[in-house]
Order: structure tokens, then sequence, then C-alpha cells
């Protein structure tokens, strides 16, 4: 079915699944005319974050209505815009990984906010506008840090909605701050021109969101590290689920893309219902979905949604000089695919689910028993 382009009522939740874009987003109505956001990405034709543009579109105004904004982690497929958002978002905290606000990091930002490249520190230079901004307006405290067990909200009223972190874990946001430190340039050293390191996925924010019977797991990009005290192996030995009484989840925002690293076996008997509904984004730049992670997702789930075919990105057949000067020049070649796909779910207070998309999502059967 077709995208609704009218707001939910209040009683009905939504959470709206965009990407790829630049980066990924998740849009989440939690009742009441009250909206989330959950990343940041941009639309490739605009360059404006497609949470506002969804919400414009719908009727809503985000500049009072959203109450929140979360950066899951610190790379650039997920925060950038997010100082766009925070600004036009007048009502909205900002939410992130307690390790941004640590010494280290706000060392990183001071030292790369005056960065002459244009396309370089992406990560860095967004979080340091966001820091530019709060102390301009003298704003501070909008700037929130969460680590698990992090309530966001916990409504008991009407129709009970909470959204509550499993990650990252204190020894994840140790091991952050560490690397930052690391990162910190010396005297005469040469620019860095990527800061952000990859083990940021180590610090990703997971969370577990409830709408009245219904729940869900966003997985973000967390990944399995194999340590009993980082990744998604700290969610299950530090027993959040059975202290917090988080029930499981039947739709399952599937972790980093849905690659191998991003997959635990306990998360699909722990921490969702057998055969959920399972969803993704691709992150074409590593093909991921891979045709094998596809096939296990398919087996795991009732059914399983990708926002775009990760196998779409075909090069465009140019003349035999042409592609012979195009290898002489450039080291490496992606195509850029404006088709954003969007996967909107709407929840009623019975639980039951209304599953649109537009034409660009790829649906794949999953497993009916």
């Amino acid at each position: 079915m077709p995208i609704e382009y009218d707001a939910p009522d209040n009683h009905i939740g939504e959470i709206s699944i965009f990407g790829p874009g630049i980066g990924e987003c998740i849009v989440l109505h939690i009742g009441q005319g009250r909206w989330f956001v959950i990343d940041s990405c941009l639309c490739p034709k605009t360059k404006q974050p497609i949470a506002l543009q969804y919400l414009k579109d719908i009727g809503v105004d985000a500049s009072t209505q959203v109450v929140g904004i979360l950066i899951s982690h610190w790379h650039s497929d997920h925060i950038q815009g997010a100082s766009l958002l925070l600004e036009f978002c007048q009502n909205a905290k900002l939410f992130h990984s307690l390790a941004l606000i640590s010494k280290e990091a706000l060392c990183l930002v001071s030292l790369y906010k005056k960065d002459v490249f244009a396309d370089t520190d992406k990560d860095v230079r967004e979080f340091s506008e966001i820091v530019q901004y709060l102390f301009k307006t003298k704003d501070r405290n909008r700037l929130v840090p969460v680590k698990s067990r992090h309530t966001f909200f916990d409504n008991r009223n009407d129709i009970p909605v909470r959204l509550v972190a499993v990650s990252p874990s204190d020894v994840a946001v140790t091991q952050s701050i560490a690397k930052l430190a690391e990162l910190k340039p010396k005297q005469g050293d040469s620019r860095l021109r990527n800061v952000v390191p990859e083990s940021a996925n180590l610090n990703a924010i997971a969370l577990h969101f409830s709408f009245g019977n219904f729940s869900a797991l966003l997985g973000s990009d967390l990944e399995e590290t194999g340590n009993s005290q980082t990744g998604w192996s700290a969610i299950f030995s530090d027993n959040i689920i059975n202290e917090l009484s988080l029930p499981s989840a039947s739709l399952f925002k599937v972790s980093h893309h849905g690659s191998d690293t991003g997959h635990h076996d306990r998360i699909w008997t722990e921490l969702l219902v057998k055969n959920p509904l399972s969803l993704t984004t691709p992150f074409t730049r590593c093909n991921l979905p891979t045709a094998d992670n596809i096939m296990r997702l398919q087996k795991l789930s009732s059914e399983f949604l990708i926002t775009r075919d990760p196998r779409s990105n075909k090069r465009v057949k140019r003349d035999s000089m042409v592609e012979r000067e195009l290898r002489a020049i450039v080291k490496e070649r992606k195509t850029i695919n404006d088709k954003m796909g969007h996967i909107q779910i709407r929840i009623s207070e019975k639980g039951l689910l209304d599953i649109r998309t537009n034409e660009n999502v790829v649906r794949f059967p999953g497993t009916v028993e």
C-alpha cells in the first residue's frame, strides 16, 4: 500500500524508516501528536533532513511537536544534518552517547571545527556545529548523554509508551572515550582525514520501543564483539531485558544493515518473538546486506523489508574512450542513487500494524508457521 500522507491520530503510533539517502533515519510517533527522531538523513536532492520534509508533508509542526532527537552513534551516515534538526525542532532535546560529551570528544570538536576540507571529517564537523549552536543559544541543557538503561520517556496514561536504551554498556563508553583520546593530533602530525574510528559502532545506542501491546527493537549499528562487556553480548550479560521488564519485540530494525557483525543468535531467542517482522536500510558502499545476509534474515523473519534494493546500483554505460580516461584518474567509483526508500508502519491501540512502503522498498518473504 502507498505511504499515508495524513498525520496519524493521537492514539496511533508510527515507525517510519528512511534510507539510504545521505544516511538513514527513523521517525517515531509516540502518541498525542508527539514525535521522536532517531538519526539524521539528508534527502539526496534537497540536502535537507528527510524527517523535516516528511513531517511537513503530513501536516506536523516539527518546531513544536518533535520532543526528542537521538544520534545513535558518531558516524556520518547517522549524524549528518542533526544540527539542522536541532535548530529547527525548538522543543526537542538532543540525545547522544555518553562518550560524546567527554572532554576527549569536545577536544576533537574544538580542534577540527575550522576544517578547510569540504568533504572530510563530516562526523566531527556536524557535532561541532551542534555544540557551537548550543553555546550560541545558551541552551546547553538540550544536550542529554545516554548509556544503557536510559529511559527517554515512559508514559503510563491512556496508551503506555516507552523508549529505553539497551546499549552502550559502561565498558563500551569507556573504550570509546579511550579511542577518542588516541585521535588527538600531536604537534607536527599530518592531519587526519577520517577522524571518527570504525569502532564507534560498539558505542551505538540500540533501543526498545513499546506502544501499547506492541514492541520493537531498533538495533542501530550495534555490533557483536565476542566480549561479554560490549556489543550485543553486554545486553545479555547485564540482564537488562529482565530487570527493565521489556517485552519481546515483534518488529526488528536489523542491526548494522543486516551484516554478520551485527548478528547474535540470542537476539532472536531472547529479545524477539519467533519470526518477527524485520527491516533494514542498505549500506551500498559495503554492499550490505549481502545475498547471504538476506537469506539468513528471511529464515528468521515473517517478512524482511529493505528500504532499497542493495543490488540496484548500476553504472552508466559510457564511450570506451571516456571509460579509459576515468579509470586513469579515479581510484574508485560509486553510482549515486537518489531513490530513497520509506517504510511506514502505523500501530493501532490493539497493536495491529498497517504497513505501507514507497516504490523503492523491496520485500522478501520470510518463514510462515
